[in-house]
């Protein structure tokens, strides 16, 4: 992902290449060159991106959990596709290769002593190297007196070129205003998906 000005110009210098087989230095071998570089082709064009949310989050008793669950469930709704993680549990190769193409990531953490879960800091600065071609980023959780965690974590991302949606903080469990700000989160998704032409 951050590699993808470069590798667009490697491209170009193989166009006039006959290639039989790509031989990585480490990886299979490929007797069909074709589908690797259609793929790489596809991974670097900043205009080829999902109609797809991923939502990393961390929960500690659980109101921010159930924040990102109904969120994934509201999106499935619109027929957007979704890929959750739970970033305590969850495989993180397995997230990076779903921020190769989704056009959104929504983070989800609790606030802790005013700040982002570690987890949520440890992710953010993640997606922020890596450089993901994400138009749309947002964040969700709680607190319980005061945060700042919007604050840090938008501070750990300023590599990402994204649209911020308003983020989505509740005290305590969220209660109906928080999951009709949830639900308007995922309106407010489906709209930008569907400005892109990437969702109907």
């Amino acid at each position: 992902m951050p590699f993808r000005r470069t590798i667009r110009g490697n491209l170009k210098k193989l166009e006039p290449l006959d290639i039989q087989m790509v031989a990585p230095s480490h990886g299979p071998v490929w007797d069909k060159p074709k589908a690797i570089i259609d793929a790489y082709t596809e991974w670097v064009d900043e205009d080829k991106i999902a109609n797809k949310v991923v939502v990393p989050f961390v929960s500690m008793h659980g109101s921010t959990g159930k924040m990102a669950e109904y969120l994934v469930e509201a999106l499935i709704e619109r027929n957007i596709a979704v890929q959750q993680f739970n970033l305590t549990v969850a495989d993180l190769g397995e997230m990076v290769v779903d921020l190769v193409d989704a056009a959104t990531v929504i983070l989800g953490s609790p606030t802790v002593l005013t700040g982002a879960h570690p987890e949520a800091v440890y992710c953010a600065a993640l997606v922020n190297a890596l450089r993901p071609k994400t138009k749309f980023v947002g964040i969700i959780g709680s607190l319980g007196w005061g945060s700042k965690m919007v604050d840090q974590l938008t501070g750990l991302m300023g590599n990402i070129k994204a649209e911020m949606f308003e983020p989505i903080l509740v005290k305590g469990a969220a209660k109906e205003d928080g999951y009709t700000a949830l639900d308007e989160l995922a309106d407010a998704i489906l709209a930008k998906h569907q400005a892109l032409g990437i969702a109907k």
